[in-house]
């Protein structure tokens, strides 16, 4: 947790104390400048370490310990860690810990749990920018340590986590690729994560071209070449705050300790004031650094320095579930690295008793998302029974609802899927208990922003919705289709199975993933190719499988 340290840690100016909660690892999609004004600079949106074993703390005989361990495994034991999303679901209100990005309240959603939040307060919930339970917002990332009893629980502890937080660099946007940096570290972002105080990327890339650094709060994991997945990105302030504390999580790379420094990515971290580091820490540890921003050059001057434990000293047989990506494959069809919010660990799987969805054994490959499910072992590695391919989700349609169930929603006359880890969010009403169904569910005639994602395990393919937001009533001509193109012969364009009618300039802008504009219709279809990721913006027509745009834009393609 922000402002407190666990064991392995190094703090200065005195003896850290072990940490209630640790920072371990929990909307407008970028690009948006048509859609939610380009002009607007500022949006208008805005561990506990060890085990808790009952109160119980002893020194064990040798026959004592012996009786202790069976009864650990007959009675309920809450395995409070730090590591990447653990949970224990094996139902029956057993103890767990679930990491992941809020998806929802009227308790909190996360990882398709419902944790009942009623015992949390100022006592129990950790963030270090002084927010309280009721400043969470859909796409924060969070750890909860409680009990779970299937698809509920009970939240004891909550800690918001943040992987990079400071001033973004110079020049810091990419819209071309989705990508900005902040503190040296580089962010992706997708039509999934969720812009808080700042309307989208483009509104930050105003800011940056206005010659100011804001400063951003990042949640996310990192994939193997050490990018961050944005799942929730706030503006803290439009510009660079000199001695603003500061924080960076990754990978050590150039240990000094003569020089004491090192790097997290590409920023230098010293730790000269500290003296030392935790034991432990060589290249290749996965560490968290705080501090703050020395002028002269850039470097983070570190106030704190935590090696983290994607295992969190969980137990043998305990259950968890942790999201991440692949970092490399130890064993073919056998083992994998699995980079988690709190660094790396060990995943086996075993053909015929793991359970793949979305995917199978082949598709485990470095940089793949994944969510996996399974046990604790006895030398701290994972044994999956369920893993889970996470898709990349390059689908976006915003439009009205025309029909709505327990399940599913027509929009654009297609039927999108929801499941348990669908993100909801109520920009138009501000309803924090907004979900699929019920009193304060999607409604037939609500406009709806969604993010989704194409299920090829079915045929034909369905879309899933990974995110699904309800947004003011827009304007006739601001429909907006995105997806893979299925065909493209000038002037129509198919996306989804829909026919997207284009004119020649100035009737439809063409432009390109950087926002650069096509000089002519025909320029852009030579330039687009089947399966590339492409955006209108326009009427939705009679019949409702025909978009007349008024833009279309090739978006850059995001692979998880």
């Amino acid at each position: 947790m922000d402002g407190d340290l666990p064991e392995n840690s190094t703090e200065a100016g005195g003896i850290a104390t072990p940490a209630r909660g640790a920072d371990r690892k929990v909307r407008s999609p970028p690009g948006e400048s048509s859609e939610r004004g380009k002009a607007s600079m500022n949006g208008t949106k805005e561990k506990r370490r060890g085990k808790r074993t009952g109160g119980i703390v002893m020194d064990l005989s040798r026959q004592g310990r012996m009786i202790f361990m069976v009864l650990a495994l007959l009675l309920p034991v809450v395995s409070a860690s730090c590591g990447g999303g653990m949970v224990n679901s094996s139902g029956g209100g057993t103890g767990g810990t679930g990491v992941g990005p809020v998806s929802g309240f009227g308790s909190v959603i996360v990882n398709g749990v419902h944790y009942d939040d009623s015992a949390i307060d100022n006592t129990n919930f950790f963030d270090g920018h002084g927010r309280t339970k009721a400043d969470l917002k859909v796409g924060m990332m969070v750890m909860i340590t409680g009990t779970i009893s299937g698809a509920t629980g009970r939240a004891d502890d909550i800690t918001i986590l943040r992987h990079v937080d400071g001033p973004m660099d110079d020049n810091g946007v990419t819209l071309a690729t989705n990508k900005l940096k902040v503190m040296e570290q580089t962010v992706v972002v997708d039509t999934t994560t969720v812009f808080d105080n700042v309307v989208d990327l483009v509104a930050v890339d105003n800011l940056v071209k206005a010659g100011k650094r804001p400063e951003l709060e990042v949640h996310g994991s990192a994939d193997n070449n050490g990018v961050i997945h944005a799942t929730f990105i706030h503006k803290w302030s439009d510009d660079l705050i000199a001695g603003r504390p500061v924080q960076a999580k990754g990978t050590v790379s150039g240990l000094d300790t003569g020089a004491k420094m090192f790097s997290i990515g590409r920023k230098t971290v010293d730790y000269n004031a500290l003296g030392s580091i935790p034991a432990g820490v060589v290249n290749g540890s996965f560490v968290e650094a705080k501090g703050t921003l020395r002028a002269s050059d850039n470097a983070l001057v570190a106030t704190s320095v935590k090696l983290e434990d994607a295992t969190g000293g969980q137990p043998s047989g305990s259950s968890a579930e942790v999201e991440g990506y692949v970092g490399r494959v130890v064993t073919p069809n056998a083992s994998f690295e699995l980079i988690g919010p709190n660094g790396f660990q060990t995943v086996t799987w075993t053909t015929g008793t793991t359970t793949f969805t979305d995917g199978a054994g082949a598709d485990i490959l470095a940089g793949v998302k994944v969510e996996v499910e399974g046990v604790r072992k006895v030398d701290g590695t994972l044994a999956a029974t369920k893993i889970e391919i996470r898709q990349a989700s390059n689908v976006r349609m915003e439009s009205t609802v025309t029909s709505v169930s327990a399940s599913s929603l027509t929009i654009f006359g297609k039927t999108v899927r929801v499941n348990a880890l669908t993100q909801y969010e109520d920009s138009r009403d501000g309803d924090t208990l907004f979900s699929q169904s019920g009193s304060h569910g999607v409604h037939v005639g609500d406009t709806l922003e969604v993010s989704a994602f194409l299920d090829n395990t079915t045929v034909p393919a369905s879309i899933v919705a990974t995110r699904v937001e309800r947004i003011d009533a827009i304007a006739p001509n601001r429909h907006i289709l995105q997806g893979p193109l299925d065909f493209a012969l000038s002037p129509n364009l198919t996306i989804l199975g829909i026919t997207v009618v284009t004119i020649p300039p100035p009737g439809t802008k063409f432009l390109r993933a950087d926002e650069s504009e096509f000089a002519t219709q025909a320029d852009f279809f030579a330039a687009v190719a089947v399966g590339d990721i492409v955006k209108a913006r326009g009427n939705q027509a009679t019949p409702v499988v025909i978009m007349n745009a008024d833009e279309v834009r090739i978006e850059p393609t995001i692979d998880n």
